[in-house]
């Protein structure tokens, strides 16, 4: 495979199209992808351990990390991408401890972007036992890395309820609907935002109604549109910038969205800025595993050939301009079926000399594969097959049965198919080497 994302299009494809009762054993390698910036993200709070991001640059090393975090209180499904790009061969030793000296403190989140290393201690947490944590990490860090440690201090209410801080907030609609609300700093940085939000959501589906605040935060801008990028991973959800986080949450179709936000997020607030990811993966909203089956895809194109039958002009293979619908209805199915192995089939009535309506409908056959690669699908899944007057559907001897017998049809072609077709054309090939021998 070329990479990760197209390992797992092919397994997932071939795991779909495999014939039901047929176990399936899958062995593809990828090359290692090169992880920019290499990230490890790894949390502990109150609804216990996880990853919101893992990278390792050997299996040994990702498994010390795994084990570093499981033993910290990990569980569920564990994964942690294999890649290239760390900023040092020690890079499993120094997560390790980073995740160790976590979990000594009780809680909190600690990021790794490339050699920075920051660990935000949970609120509450002694200043003594986090003081002396932090110490022992930084002495058992390897070179290359640096830390950043903070602990959060407990807000005071001082009953002010007139002084609201500072907010930001995206949310992204089922449907694509954008709305953007809250501070922004000036004009130039609220035209700067709306120009990047119609960029990655499309122009007419974002809804503005921010309003102007030169007091806001020093760095806003960038985490609002950090916020944003992260946000364009989800299928709908939302984003929220404040003072002390950034909050991304709601559900999305790429199955490594979390990981790919924390990644980015690492990677753009310099400024060591908190975040929280709620990211859920959602396999309906997948587009890869949403593909209709096979089955499906044959079935919904001989739906649509039904409603509209595809015809040609008298004695010719030249497709009705009324039938360009049709193609144009299957064309459109078909790109969502280009692993899947469909035959389309031309039929004829018994009309006419035998040898003459084969090559008709074969004709029409290639006719329709042609018009369909005109709309630009591919079509080296799709076969064209001329079958004459052989396979009637209906009485010959009548006029409306000849007219349904005059026909296109698509149809699946199953493994057995293919093999069947790979044996005839053999004996076909041997019959004509011993005519000419004869």
């Amino acid at each position: 495979a070329k990479d990760a994302a197209d390992k797992r299009r092919i397994e997932r494809r071939l795991d779909r199209d495999a014939p039901a009762g047929l176990a399936l054993a899958l062995e593809i390698s990828a090359p290692r992808p090169v992880i920019a910036p290499f990230t490890i993200r790894f949390l502990i709070d109150d609804s216990g351990a996880r990853f919101d991001a893992c990278s390792a640059d050997s299996e040994a090393a990702r498994d010390a990390i795994l084990t570093a975090a499981i033993t910290a209180g990990l569980t569920g499904e564990i994964s942690c991408d294999l890649g290239l790009g760390t900023p040092s061969t020690r890079w499993g030793e120094a997560a390790v401890a980073g995740i160790e000296a976590l979990a000594e403190v009780g809680g909190g989140t600690l990021t790794m972007s490339n050699a920075d290393i920051l660990v935000v201690g949970k609120e509450g947490t002694s200043q003594r036992t986090f003081d002396r944590a932090m110490g022992e990490l930084e002495g058992a860090l390897p070179p290359v890395f640096s830390l950043t440690a903070a602990l959060p201090k407990e807000e005071v209410d001082e009953g002010n309820d007139s002084a609201r801080p500072p907010e930001f907030v995206a949310t992204r609609s089922p449907e694509g609907r954008v709305q953007l609300r809250g501070l922004l700093g000036d004009e130039t940085t609220r035209a700067a935002v709306e120009s990047y939000a119609a960029a990655a959501f499309g122009v007419n589906n974002v809804l503005p109604a921010t309003r102007i605040d030169e007091n806001v935060p020093q760095g806003w801008t960038a985490r609002v549109l950090a916020a944003l990028e992260g946000l364009s991973y989800m299928a709908n959800g939302s984003a929220t910038v404040t003072a002390d986080e950034i909050s991304i949450s709601g559900q999305t179709g790429i199955r490594s969205a979390r990981s790919d936000i924390a990644r980015l997020l690492s990677s753009k607030l310099k400024d060591g800025a908190a975040f929280d990811l709620d990211v859920t993966y959602s396999e309906a909203l997948d587009p890869l595993a949403a593909l209709p089956t096979p089955e499906e895809c044959v079935e919904l194109i001989n739906v649509a050939g039904n409603k509209r039958k595809i015809t040609f002009a008298p004695s010719s293979s030249d497709i009705e301009a009324d039938a360009m619908a049709t193609i144009d209805a299957i064309a459109d199915i078909l790109r969502d079926c280009q692993t899947v192995q469909i035959e389309i089939s031309g039929h004829t009535d018994s009309q006419g000399r035998e040898v003459m309506n084969q090559q008709l409908s074969q004709a029409r056959a290639d006719a329709v594969l042609n018009a369909i690669m005109a709309r630009r699908v591919l079509t080296s899944n799709l076969t064209a097959r001329g079958y004459g007057e052989d396979q009637p559907i209906a009485d010959n001897d009548t006029e409306s049965g000849r007219e349904a017998n005059r026909r296109i049809e698509f149809q699946l072609v199953t493994p057995e198919d293919s093999e069947e077709d790979a044996e005839q054309s053999a004996e076909a090939a041997g019959d004509d080497d011993a005519e000419d021998n004869e």
